[in-house]
């Protein structure tokens, strides 16, 4: 099974979540938990106090990705604002697919969408459909006011796991995309949050390395380089899930527009690029 590493990586860039695949990176063992049927998401997102500026507006991106320089995928995801039972929030939708030649071997589709606080990217619902060659899967995050919590599903077939979260520290995948994007990109920092999938929960850090160009077809823009990594909090061990050898480039302006991200893999290299905005 090829899922784990492939959808964090591609999460970073394309957001889906933002869970785009690459068929290349190989899958950790996953401690599932019990279940209950899926429920709609609840309207009132939690409300703790903003923690970074509203710097977007809305946004439609497009992504291609490639292996050893070959055609491997594409993905394209868009952004806009809207009202949720009184609150300013966002409103988030992203695909993503392998492509003709990929498919011979590994038929990636995924769609993704999600609802979040504007004044503080707290959660309210987050939802990934993926289809793997014929398997077809669905994970999911809802805010639970009641409890105060992140309630995950995971439905295959016609089995739903659930799992339940403290709300108010931890993002969806979707959420925490634009998060890291809100803050302050200052050369030597850190960044860093906790994801929730609605099966897994991560530790997503971000060493900011600097600024420096890098060239996009045949347009050169300024960028600031990070080193991505991700830690897996429902096991002991304290491995990067992520390659090494795994860069990410933002743009240098306050949205900080994913650019191009690129890992060395046992397989070749994996590049991912804007291509659309």
């Amino acid at each position: 099974m090829l899922l784990l590493r492939q959808r964090i990586l591609m999460a970073l860039v394309v957001m889906v979540s933002v869970c785009v695949n690459l068929p290349t990176f190989a899958e950790t063992k996953r401690q599932r938990r019990s279940t209950t049927a899926p429920k709609k998401p609840l309207a009132k997102a939690p409300t703790p106090a903003p923690t970074a500026p509203l710097v977007f507006v809305g946004e439609q991106l497009a992504y291609t990705a490639t292996l050893n320089e070959l055609p491997a995928g594409e993905g394209e995801l868009s952004l806009r604002t809207g009202r949720n039972d009184g609150h300013e929030v966002y409103r988030f939708v992203a695909q993503a697919r392998s492509n003709e030649l990929v498919d011979y071997l590994y038929r990636r589709r995924d769609t993704a969408e999600a609802t979040f606080a504007a004044a503080n990217y707290m959660p309210v619902f987050f939802r990934l459909r993926s289809t793997e060659n014929e398997r077809q899967r669905e994970y999911g995050v809802r805010y639970d006011p009641q409890t105060q919590t992140l309630v995950g599903q995971v439905k295959r077939r016609d089995r739903v796991k659930e799992r339940t979260l403290p709300a108010g520290t931890v993002h969806d995948p979707a959420s925490a995309f634009y998060w890291f994007r809100s803050q302050n990109f200052l050369p030597g920092s850190t960044l860093e949050t906790e994801v929730f999938t609605g099966r897994d929960h991560y530790r997503v850090r971000a060493r900011v390395i600097g600024k420096e160009k890098i060239t996009l077809g045949t347009v050169q823009r300024q960028a600031i380089r990070l080193q991505p990594e991700v830690f897996s909090l429902d096991n002991a061990s304290q491995d990067n899930l992520l390659p090494s050898e795994t860069t990410l480039w933002v743009t240098a302006d306050a949205s900080h527009t994913p650019l191009r991200i690129e890992s060395h893999l046992s397989l070749g290299q994996v590049v991912v690029e804007l291509t659309g905005q």
